[in-house]
């Protein structure tokens, strides 16, 4: 048995018109009982074939990675009960058939071989002109339209079948535009966010896709590593006379990630589209203020430095959004959209559950100095160094602080005793604390050092 799988859904049942009769109708219309069972069985065999029609107009499957894409399309059921040959007609040109997948319902289907099958040739012309090719040129070839799939065993298709397949030629990039309200001069009040997500897709294929339903696989290409860290020049403490090369740690590889957007899209062949996925109006937001011992230096100018104000938005389903966002560049506004962002950045990745961090540059309002003793000698071995952190806040309104402290040295150190509870990460020390306003206040912490291991 052959099936001839048509291109892009366009076949057509009988079952598609607005004819849907329901057992009210046709009670309403004088049939009596026994006629009403005849029609119930009619309408079970209609029912059975209806779900055809919806299958011939399933919207195909669309994964979206960084120069690629996997597409799955749906074809619907032909009502045999032994396939063992599919015709695909008019196949995407750029096919990596090497990827390609028969599936049933639930399962792949194992395939035999598969073959292109020649074009039928035309017919040859009568009173044409004589077409010259100089020699060495060889005609163009034919354009293979149809695609033959042999299947291992027969295939029962009472239920459709459905065809997956690599496509190389596609790619994604994502931008946010965020407007916040309720940053004023001297306080910030309830605080507000209106963000629209979009997702610009490339097409550089043949194909063209209807109502696809998306989903995107890719990593953040804004935080790839250097291809190769720089060291760290040390004096060796066992031989003043000679130094050390600690070559860092090569940083953990970025891992893709998958984004299953809540949205569809019409992408054109050889062009871009424009999709809008996710849009907040009016919803509550948080602002903190980090404390970066990378962007403060010890020991700090006079008056200190701005602190980097960040937006924080929940990442849940009661707000609107309920599923991973994935990187992208980002537009900040106050107030309205009208005119230039106030600043552009990035927007890392985010999980679901998670919150969306969004950067809105430094803060002159809220600032800090950092102060960074000697490094003391102890008589059991190793060193002790006390740090201080100075937070000031100039606002008429409570701000909230994070610090991080990531200390620059070449030895390994532990956390001896801090003036708030802190947490120790992977390389840093994190604190939290809440600034009244008009207010400032110290944080102090000692540290041990001992020598690198190795």
């Amino acid at each position: 048995m052959v099936f001839h799988a048509v291109e892009k859904f366009r076949l057509v049942f009988p079952c598609r018109g607005k004819f849907r009769p329901t057992f009210s109708t046709l009670w309403k219309s004088g049939f009596h009982a026994v006629e009403t069972r005849r029609v119930a069985a009619w309408m079970v065999v209609a029912l059975a074939v209806c779900p055809a029609a919806h299958a011939a107009m399933a919207a195909p499957e669309l994964t979206i990675g960084q120069g690629w894409g996997w597409v799955r399309e749906f074809f619907p059921p032909s009502g045999e009960l032994d396939i063992e040959t599919i015709v695909w007609t008019n196949p995407p040109a750029q096919i990596d058939l090497d990827t390609l997948q028969v599936w049933s319902v639930r399962r792949p289907w194992p395939i035999r071989q598969w073959r292109w099958l020649e074009p039928t040739a035309p017919p040859p012309a009568v009173n044409q002109p004589l077409v010259w090719r100089p020699s060495g040129e060889a005609p163009p070839l034919p354009a293979r339209d149809r695609l033959e799939i042999q299947l291992d065993r027969p295939l029962s298709h009472r239920m459709g079948h459905s065809l997956t397949y690599r496509l190389p030629g596609l790619d994604w990039h994502a931008f946010y535009h965020v407007i916040v309200r309720g940053i004023g001069a001297e306080s910030i009040q309830s605080v507000q966010v209106d963000i629209s997500a979009y997702l610009r897709i490339r097409n550089e294929t043949a194909t063209a896709f209807s109502n696809a339903r998306l989903s995107l696989v890719g990593i953040d290409r804004f935080r790839l590593p250097p291809s190769k860290p720089f060291g760290r020049l040390a004096l060796n403490p066992d031989s003043p006379l000679s130094d050390l090369w600690l070559s860092l740690r090569d940083p953990a590889p970025l891992l893709p990630r998958h984004y299953p957007l809540q949205a569809a899209a019409d992408i054109p062949a050889q062009g871009q589209s424009e999709i809008r996925f996710a849009r907040l109006e009016r919803r509550p937001a948080t602002i903190i203020h980090v404390s970066d011992s990378d962007e403060i230096p010890a020991p700090t100018v006079r008056g200190g430095l701005p602190l980097r104000r960040v937006l924080l938005v929940p990442n849940t389903a009661a707000i609107g959004l309920g599923f991973p966002l994935p990187p992208g560049e980002a537009d900040l506004h106050l107030g309205a959209i009208r005119g230039a962002p106030v600043q552009s950045g990035h927007v890392d990745h985010t999980p679901f559950p998670g919150t969306l961090r969004i950067q809105m540059g430094p803060a002159d309002t809220v600032r800090a100095t950092r102060q960074a003793g000697e490094e003391i000698p102890l008589p059991e071995g190793g060193w002790q160094v006390d740090h201080s952190v100075t937070l000031i806040n100039r606002l008429e309104s409570t701000v909230h602080v994070r610090v991080v402290e990531r200390p620059t040295t070449h030895r390994e150190w532990s956390l001896v005793r801090s003036s708030l509870p802190g947490a120790v990460r992977a390389g840093s020390l994190e604190f939290e604390l809440t600034l009244p306003p008009k207010s400032s206040r110290t944080l102090s912490y000692r540290l041990r050092l001992v020598a690198r291991s190795h």
